[in-house]
């Protein structure tokens, strides 16, 4: 443990922890003296078996989900929206980019130092990645 401790820059109290919870769920047995290995399959471990009482004053975000108390209303902004859809839908073969959207976003980029470059519009990161990370 020593060694690995100063291999990757760390306490070994941390490389003990580590070892301590990969032993707790089963993904590495140990033998004494004999060290440790990992088990040919590994046990897993419900997530909700994993919960911590949150401390106060601390946001869990282990749901994955906003405090709905942090969420800025959005009955007008969703109200807005419908409206334009009804005079304006979105229907496939228009431009994928609003043009005024892409010229707002390209003056931003441009204030940014962002080189010049289409303007996509995404779901989020992760569909942004896989639409358009270079397939290996």
């Amino acid at each position: 443990m020593r060694e690995l401790a100063g291999e990757l820059g760390v306490n070994p109290n941390t490389v003990a922890a580590a070892y301590r919870t990969l032993r707790e769920r089963g993904v590495i047995e140990t033998s004494g003296r004999r060290g440790s290995r990992v088990r040919s399959r590994p046990a897993s471990t419900a997530r909700d078996s994993l919960r911590v009482d949150v401390p106060p004053g601390v946001r869990d975000l282990s749901q994955g989900n906003p405090d709905p108390a942090l969420l800025p209303p959005l009955h007008d902004a969703f109200t807005a929206a419908a409206r334009y859809n009804a005079q304006r839908p979105g229907l496939y073969g228009q431009e994928p980019v609003d043009p005024e959207f892409a010229r707002l976003a390209r003056a931003a980029f441009d204030a940014d130092a962002v080189p010049e470059g289409p303007v996509a519009v995404t779901s989020g990161s992760l569909d942004a990645i896989d639409a358009y990370w270079p397939r290996i």
